[in-house]
Formats: C-alpha cells, sequence, structure tokens
C-alpha cells in the first residue's frame, strides 16, 4: 500500500486513473457540495503535477481525462451558459460551452450534474429550466445530452428529480440518474436511444450517494449503509451487499465486472463478487472516511481517497 497525500483538497468526490495507470487524477474542494480543483497526482514520485482551479456545483471528466467540464447556477458564468470546460492536456485555457439556441432555451436556469459517456462524445447535463413565463420561480428539472464539441442536442428528458449524481452504462445505452447527498434518494434509469425512463427504484435508506454500471448493464446503488445491485430490466433488487456500518460513500466496479468495491463513511473498503454478491478481503487503511473508489485499467490497481486529501493505492489481491 502506498499512502499520498493532495495539498489543498480536503474533499475528494472522485478519482480516476490515467488509461496507463501512471497518474490519478482527483476532483475535490473544501467541501462536500463544491468542487475547488482537478488535482493531478504522479503515483511514481507522489508528486502534486498540476492543479486546475474552478469553484463550481458539478465537475466531470472524460474518460482518457483530457477535458474537464464544469457547472453550476447560472451566476457562476455570468447569466450566460452555466457549462464551462478546459483541456487537462495543455495549457488550462477555460472555454464557455457552445449552445445552439435551440438545444437550451433562454429560460435554463442551472447545472445540477454533469457526466460523459463512455466514449467521452456526448455529455450528460442535468439542469433545471423555469415553467411558465419568464422571470417565473417554478422550475422543473430536465435531463440533456448533447454533443461534447457541437453542443447539438441528442436527447432531452425531462425528470422527476434533480439529476445531481449521473452515471452511463458500458455501452453508453443507458443512464442512471439520482439526487446525491441533498437530492431525492430515487434512481431512475433511462434508455438514451428511446428516451424513455426503463425503470425507478426507491431504495429506504436516507442518501443515495452513488449508481454504477457494471459491464453487463445491471446497476449497483449505494442507497444508506447498503449497496443494492439491480438486474438490467427491472427495478427489483439481484443482490445487496450488506455489511457497512455506516453511510456507503463510493462503489468502483472493475473493468471485467467481475468485482466490486464498496467504501463507507468508517474507513472500511470492502470486495465482492459481482455475480454472487459474496464478500471478499476487507481493507481499512486509517485514513478516516473514504469518499470516492477507482480501479486502475488493470483491475487490480485501486485507488481510495479520503478527507483531508489522503489517497492510497494498493493491490486488491495483495
Amino acid at each position: 500500500m502506498r499512502e499520498y497525500k493532495l495539498k489543498k483538497c480536503k474533499r475528494v468526490h472522485s478519482v480516476h486513473f490515467t488509461p496507463d495507470g501512471v497518474r490519478l487524477l482527483a476532483l475535490g474542494g473544501a467541501e462536500a457540495r463544491m468542487v475547488d480543483a482537478a488535482v493531478w497526482l504522479n503515483l511514481a514520485s507522489g508528486d502534486n503535477e498540476g492543479r486546475v482551479e474552478r469553484f463550481v456545483t458539478c465537475a466531470a471528466v472524460d474518460p482518457g481525462l483530457t477535458r474537464y467540464v464544469v457547472g453550476g447556477a447560472d451566476h457562476f458564468a455570468r447569466g450566460v451558459a452555466a457549462v464551462e470546460w478546459t483541456a487537462l492536456d495543455r495549457a488550462v485555457e477555460w472555454r464557455r460551452f457552445v449552445w445552439p439556441k435551440r438545444t437550451l432555451p433562454p429560460t435554463y436556469k442551472n447545472v445540477s450534474g454533469l457526466a460523459f459517456d463512455p466514449t467521452g462524445s456526448r455529455l450528460a447535463i442535468g439542469h433545471s429550466r423555469v415553467i411558465g413565463p419568464r422571470g417565473a420561480n417554478r422550475s422543473r428539472p430536465f435531463l440533456t445530452i448533447v454533443d461534447r464539441d457541437t453542443g447539438e442536442a441528442e436527447a432531452e428528458l425531462p425528470t422527476a428529480r434533480e439529476a445531481c449524481v449521473m452515471s452511463f452504462s458500458a455501452d453508453g445505452g443507458r443512464l442512471a440518474v439520482t439526487g446525491g447527498l441533498d437530492g431525492d434518494t430515487a434512481v431512475t434509469v433511462f434508455d438514451v436511444a428511446a428516451r424513455k425512463e426503463l425503470f425507478t427504484f426507491e431504495p429506504q435508506g436516507t442518501v443515495t450517494r452513488c449508481a454504477v454500471f457494471l459491464p453487463d448493464n445491471r446497476l449497483a446503488v449505494a442507497n444508506g449503509r447498503r449497496v443494492y445491485v439491480l438486474p438490467a430490466d427491472r427495478a427489483t433488487p439481484q443482490l445487496t451487499l450488506d455489511g457497512h456500518p455506516k453511510q456507503v460513500n463510493a462503489v468502483a466496479v472493475a473493468r471485467d465486472g467481475r468485482r466490486v468495491l464498496t467504501a463507507s463513511h468508517d474507513g472500511l473498503i470492502r470486495t465482492w463478487d459481482a455475480g454472487r454478491g459474496a464478500p471478499g478481503a476487507n481493507f481499512d487503511w486509517h485514513v478516516g472516511p473514504v469518499t470516492a473508489l477507482a480501479f486502475a485499467p488493470d483491475g487490480l490497481t485501486c485507488a481510495a481517497a479520503a478527507l483531508n486529501g489522503k489517497v492510497v493505492v494498493w493491490d486488491v489481491d495483495g
């Protein structure tokens, strides 16, 4: 096990390995509900190699870790488009996301969540829209999927809840959305091509922190102290991964889909057999509440991030 320290990144929301597994990108900041920066960590030297700062409500990176997209309430972008992006593989230059007029109308209000599809070519945007005459205070949540380069809308879906946490399936055909830390606990799964809702899962816990697809289109939902694995076609749990004494904050799935990692607020990290739900090895690196997890491309190396910017990397079979 190797332990690292991220500078000026007290709370890590997500961690991402580069495709070659040499570096780690962490998104985080000073508090649970905001993102301050994207921080590069060299795993060989332990150095913080770079930092891209932007104080926003939500953020996402593409699978290749070349583009960083941020969003928030409309005042973050001075009342125009509330989504901006910059390249991560060259000098930082923030650009306002280009919206064709027919994509998001003037009644577009704010951004609550962002997610790239597995190819990195499409971006899902959770946002709200004012309902009624301009200047009205009533708004309704929407989910729009756009081409990341042109901003052209490929699908727009009204949702029953604010889309703060989102995840695409491995084939990009499905999108799961939920309310996150302060939002609705229900998880809705959409068929992107058909532009329709497939089902909604309503767990009993108080907080749904994440929803992550397995390669076979099953969905792992972290709600309260449990993780539910839903089949591809219905909202009835196929497996319940039960064993954490506190809130489950993060879930990661190995690329081959055989193993699932879960982490909770007491610092415990557990492994599970994704087919049978059988528990495997447990890890407690004594770094405090774990808030983010990731598998490296090799499927064996794992990273966990905790409060106070602590990051541990280890071999899950070691």
